[in-house]
């Protein structure tokens, strides 16, 4: 995805601390060490040619500012925790939910045979009826902890434990008067359907009408939050890591703050490629952020390092020296030095620069 002021790949920003860098304020002759000016100006230990024209020289201010390496990725937006729907139980299907809708806890997921099955929360699924005098188990205390939840203790009397008891028979009667189905104070199996929390309904694979058997997939879900998903490159995977910084760049060019939140240690394969990649997530800081977009291809910014505080140059600036290394040409009224400068991290033009030089000076820059 590209726009206005995007960053391509592996891109350094600069983010200077000053208003600008300086105009041209000085218009040099034929001044310096001698020899050619240009990127990278040579200093040559020789005779100079007759007939050189030396171009005109401009003085330029080094400024200091932050240099962020910043590396983009290809994401995709997508609704958490992807999974489907099945019939715990056969039957017609006389309801179905419309794609798109949130279903939360206590509510109608969908209707067989005209009676509702209800979504409740908890991380075991239903596998059988649940009614006094079985084993004791943890679907029984999830059941218990789903009706606390969602109010109906039989007058405070349920206490949430495995054991299925004449106090969990009531509360079911007060949940089952609540759906208007019969008050028996058993759950048979299909009432229920646990989830780890609220769903968003996805794409229907039945309809209504339809005779489904247990086991049917009947529609896709997931979670109600978003997230990115990247197929990370393996030779990339060391530019991240989980519990990072990213920013989400969304189809609108507009940019909100996110977390990575997992990276997988297990590669896939491009069979047709050979691309390995690994998945990683990425999760809004703010979930109302581009709430608009529920799916859609996104850039995902990582700064993978930077330069704070850096002494910046323009990279014409600075000469190759033949007996080694680098300087500047330091403006001093009407004449120029050269002073050895290290370089640092290189971006746009600009490089981060070291040694006896400050910010104000004036370097000279071919015009």
């Amino acid at each position: 995805m590209s726009g206005p002021g995007r960053l391509p790949r592996g891109r350094w920003l600069i983010v200077k601390r000053a208003l600008g860098w300086v105009a041209a304020i000085a218009l040099l002759g034929a001044v310096g060490a001698g020899g050619f000016y240009g990127i990278n100006r040579l200093v040559e230990e020789q005779e100079e040619p007759e007939a050189v024209v030396k171009p005109e020289l401009v003085a330029v201010a080094l400024e200091r500012g932050d240099l962020v390496d910043v590396e983009t990725f290809d994401g995709q937006l997508r609704y958490r925790d992807q999974s489907l729907v099945y019939a715990a139980s056969g039957g017609v299907v006389t309801w179905l939910p419309e794609q798109g809708s949130k279903i939360d806890r206590g509510e109608q997921l969908l209707e067989l045979n005209g009676a509702p099955v209800v979504l409740m929360f908890g991380e075991r699924p239903a596998w059988r009826p649940l009614l006094e005098g079985i084993e004791e188990g943890p679907d029984v205390e999830q059941l218990e902890e789903n009706l606390e939840a969602l109010g109906f203790t039989a007058d405070d009397s349920l206490v949430v434990d495995a054991e299925y008891t004449e106090e969990t028979t009531n509360s079911v009667e007060e949940w089952q008067a609540d759906l208007d189905l019969p008050e028996d104070g058993a759950v048979e199996l299909g009432r229920v359907i646990f989830e780890r929390g609220g769903v968003r309904v996805g794409q229907l694979l039945t309809e209504v009408g339809s005779t489904v058997g247990p086991g049917a997939p009947l529609f896709e879900i997931s979670g109600t939050e978003r997230e990115i998903v990247v197929a990370l490159d393996l030779n990339r995977q060391d530019l991240v890591a989980e519990g990072g910084a990213a920013t989400i760049v969304l189809p609108d060019d507009t940019e909100t703050p996110g977390t990575i939140t997992s990276i997988s240690n297990v590669a896939v394969v491009d069979p047709q490629t050979g691309r390995q990649t690994i998945e990683m997530t990425i999760a809004f800081d703010n979930p109302e952020a581009g709430a608009t977009f529920e799916q859609a291809a996104v850039d995902i910014e990582v700064v993978s390092e930077e330069v704070l505080d850096a002494l910046l140059a323009p990279v014409e600036a600075v000469l190759a020296l033949a007996e080694g290394g680098y300087a500047v040409e330091v403006v001093e009224g009407d004449t120029t030095r050269l002073v050895a400068v290290e370089l640092g991290k290189f971006a746009d033009g600009l490089v981060a620069i070291s040694g006896e030089v400050q910010e104000g000076d004036l370097v000279a820059v071919p015009r």
